[in-house]
Parts: C-alpha cells; structure tokens; sequence
C-alpha cells in the first residue's frame, strides 16, 4: 500500500471536508453541526490511517475546554446554541477542530516540503492560521450571519469587521493557534503525514 497516495487522497479530502462543513453553516444549525464534526473525526483519523493524529485532537480539545472555561461570560449568540454545564458549545467545538483541523492540513504541507528547522514550521503554521482565521471570523459574521452579541459593543478587526471582542479576547485568539502548534512541538507529537520507515537491522 502505497502510504504517499494516501495522505495525497486524504489531504484532498481534509480541505474538502472543511469546505463543505463552511457551506453547511448556512442550512444547519453551526453549534450541531459542529459536534457532529468533532465526532466523526474520531472514525475519520482511523480510516485515513491517521490514528497518532488523535494526541493532536486531544490537545485542541484541551485547550479549547479550557479556553471556554475562561472566556464562557464573553459568549453568548444571537442564534440559539447549546450549552453544557454553562459552557457553550459553538466555540467549545469550534476551537477543538478548527486548530486540529488547521494543522491536519499544515502537517501535510509541513511534510511535502521537508521543512526541518523549527522557525520554518512555525512560520508555515502561522502564515495559515492567521489568515484562516480572519477568513473564517469574516465568513462567520457576514456570510453566515453568526454574531456573539456578548461583545457586540467592541470594535472588530480593521477592513474586515469581525473579531468583535474586547482587546484580552482579539490578542487570544490569535494567540491560540501559536501556543498549540508550541505544545505539539514541546510534547513531540508526531507529524500525521510523516512517512515511517523501515528499519532493517543486521546482526554484526
């Protein structure tokens, strides 16, 4: 089985996947359909012979359970969300699969151009996620018409108008993808797409 047209396939399908996941915001309810998401990566990673992915998945999800934690006042939609124990779920999913999701598709990339030196990876990784971002806050609030009227009174981002939030929330959340990315690489999660090799051994 060739391992190189696997991930080749599955990296189409990873940026198809969160295409049509932006689309379905529009017909379905985001908080639902993002639950549905986070599930079915679980099933996803198994059947794209990505499994060592989930420690990635476990760490968004740790991060974005605690980020919730902290910032659950400044939440709070003018569509209805579902909340769990007064944590709510649009942006406790959000952030578990949107950072996990970036950096599927950042380690593909990672691995195609054989970056090695860590300030190359960072900066592949943050010259995605913060585009991504804005892209995905702008879509959010003027396409998909999802506004969190907790901090409707803060100005948003210059040019685009989204990232309504108090200074503390905008520095946050461009902090989130940075301080993920350093935690996967102090904790040595491997890279998904990264090719094993074989080691063939020989007795001296």
């Amino acid at each position: 089985m060739n391992l190189k047209k696997i991930y080749k396939k599955f990296a189409f399908l990873d940026k198809f996947f969160l295409l049509m996941v932006f689309l379905l915001f529009s017909l379905l309810r985001p908080d639902y359909i993002l639950i549905f998401v986070f599930v079915f990566l679980f099933p996803y990673l198994f059947m794209s012979k990505r499994k060592n992915a989930l420690n990635h998945l476990y760490l968004s999800s740790l991060i974005s359970l605690m980020w919730v934690i902290i910032a659950r006042n400044e939440y709070g939609y003018n569509t209805k969300m579902l909340n769990i124990f007064g944590l709510n779920t649009f942006p406790l999913f959000g952030w578990a699969t949107g950072l996990f999701g970036l950096y599927l598709i950042y380690s593909y990339y990672e691995e195609k151009l054989k970056l090695e030196k860590n300030w190359q990876k960072f900066l592949l990784f943050l010259g995605m996620y913060w585009p991504l971002l804005i892209i995905a806050e702008t879509l959010g609030y003027h396409v998909f018409n999802i506004h969190n009227v907790a901090t409707r009174v803060y100005p948003g981002l210059p040019i685009c108008d989204c990232l309504h939030a108090p200074t503390w929330m905008k520095i946050s959340y461009l902090s989130l993808g940075p301080i993920y990315f350093g935690l996967c690489e102090l904790l040595g999660l491997e890279n998904p797409h990264k090719k094993k090799k074989t080691k063939n051994k020989s007795k001296n």
